[in-house]
C-alpha cells in the first residue's frame, strides 16, 4: 500500500510540477463545446472539485468513469445549476450494476441554456431572436477488479446550437482508473480525449483535461480530505482542495478552493467554494455555491436517489399477494359466531 501511495503521489507532483510548462492557455479559443469544462454536481464542486481520487458516491462519475466502479445500487441524480452569466445547467443521470457482476453502468444527459440572443441583419437591424444552448448525452460502463481498483470509459455525443446558421456536433471520450485501498483513495482521468466538433466544414478540438488526484476518509469522524492537479489542454493547470465532514450520513458540510497557476488575480474559475447536503433513507439534497474571481457565485442543486434504500415494494406495493384468496369459517380467527334458533338448550 505504501509503495502504491508513493507512487501516485510522485506522479501528482510530477503534474503540478510539469504542468505550467505545459499549460494550454496559449492555446485558449482554439477548442469548442467548453460548456464540457464546467462541471457538475454541487457535492463535487462544493469540494473545489477535487474529485479524481475519490469514489463509493455517484456523484464523481461525471469526472473519473473509474468511480463508477464502486457503485452496487442503483442511483439517480437530478442537478440544477444557475450559472453566473445568467445561462443555467440542468444534468441527469442514471446508472447502477448489471446483476451481480462487476460491472457497473451510467447513462446521462448535461444540457446549458445560454438564454436568447437578438439576431441582426446586415444593417444592424434587429431580427428575430432565437436561442443558444448546448448538450451531451453519454453512455458509462466500468469494472472493477477485486475491491482496490476500477476502470472506466465514457462515450460522449455532443451538440451545439449557436444559432439559425450555426449548429455543431461530434463525439468524444473519457477514460479513468480509480483506486482505494483502506482510507486512503487515488484515481486518474482524461475528460473529453478524441474526437473533432464540426460546424460545417470546420472543425475544432474539445476541451481535453488530464488530472490525478488523492483523497483521504476517516471514517470514525466522517472527515474527508481530498487534492487534485488537473492540466487542460486550452487552459491554466489548477489545483482543487475540498474538505468535507459528515454527520451520521444525515448532514454533510462542505468546502474547497481552485487555484488557477500563473493566472491572473481575477481568473473567473479560481476561487473559494462551499456546500452542504442533507439526507437519509435513499434521498440527499445537495447545495453548493461557487464564488469564483471577481465574478458573480454560482448556486447549484441536486436531489440523489437510490431507489432500492427508499422502502419500495416492487410488484406487490401495498401488500395484495398477502391477503387470503377465499375466506373460510373454519380458519378464521376471531369471536364464535351467534347461535341459530335451532341450536338446543342447554341442559342446567
Amino acid at each position: 500500500m505504501h509503495g502504491t501511495r508513493n507512487v501516485a503521489l510522485g506522479l501528482l507532483a510530477a503534474l503540478a510540477v510539469a504542468g505550467p510548462a505545459h499549460a494550454g492557455i496559449e492555446a485558449a479559443g482554439t477548442s469548442a463545446a467548453n460548456f464540457l469544462s464546467v462541471g457538475t454536481s454541487p457535492a463535487v464542486l462544493g469540494m473545489g472539485g477535487a474529485s479524481l481520487g475519490r469514489n463509493g458516491s455517484f456523484d464523481l462519475i461525471s469526472w473519473n468513469p473509474g468511480a463508477l466502479g464502486y457503485v452496487n445500487e442503483t442511483n439517480l441524480q437530478l442537478s440544477h445549476s444557475a450559472m453566473d452569466d445568467q445561462s443555467a445547467q440542468e444534468w441527469a443521470s442514471l446508472g447502477g450494476r448489471f446483476g451481480a457482476s462487476q460491472t457497473r453502468w451510467a447513462l446521462s444527459a448535461l444540457y446549458q441554456n445560454d438564454g436568447s440572443v437578438e439576431g441582426r441583419d446586415a444593417g444592424n437591424i434587429a431580427t428575430e431572436s432565437f436561442s443558444v444552448g448546448s448538450g451531451a448525452a453519454t453512455l458509462q460502463l466500468a469494472q472493477s477488479f477485486g475491491p482496490h481498483v476500477s476502470f472506466g470509459v465514457a462515450g460522449k455525443y455532443v451538440l451545439d446550437n449557436l444559432g439559425p446558421l450555426l449548429r455543431g456536433g461530434g463525439f468524444t471520450f473519457d477514460g479513468g482508473v480509480s483506486m482505494r485501498y483502506g482510507a486512503v483513495g487515488f484515481g486518474f482521468a482524461g475528460q473529453n480525449v478524441g474526437g473533432t466538433m464540426r460546424y460545417g466544414a470546420t472543425t475544432y478540438s474539445f476541451p481535453t483535461n488530464y488530472g490525478g488526484g488523492v483523497s483521504y476518509s476517516h471514517a470514525a469522524s466522517g472527515l474527508t480530505v481530498a487534492c487534485d492537479v488537473n492540466v487542460p489542454g486550452t487552459s491554466y493547470t489548477n489545483v482543487r482542495t475540498g474538505v468535507e465532514w459528515r454527520y451520521r450520513q444525515r448532514v454533510a458540510l462542505r468546502a474547497g478552493y481552485r487555484a488557477e497557476l500563473s493566472a491572473p488575480a481575477d481568473e473567473p474559475l479560481a476561487g473559494p467554494t462551499f456546500g452542504t447536503g442533507l439526507g437519509g433513507h435513499g434521498m440527499w439534497l445537495d447545495y453548493g455555491f461557487v464564488l469564483g474571481g471577481n465574478q458573480g457565485g454560482q448556486h447549484r442543486l441536486a436531489i440523489s436517489l437510490r431507489p432500492g434504500d427508499l422502502g419500495w415494494k416492487s410488484g406487490d406495493p401495498f401488500g395484495q399477494n398477502a391477503m387470503p384468496k377465499d375466506f373460510d369459517s373454519k380458519k378464521v380467527v376471531g369471536p364464535p359466531a351467534p347461535s341459530t334458533g335451532d341450536a338446543k338448550p342447554s341442559k342446567r
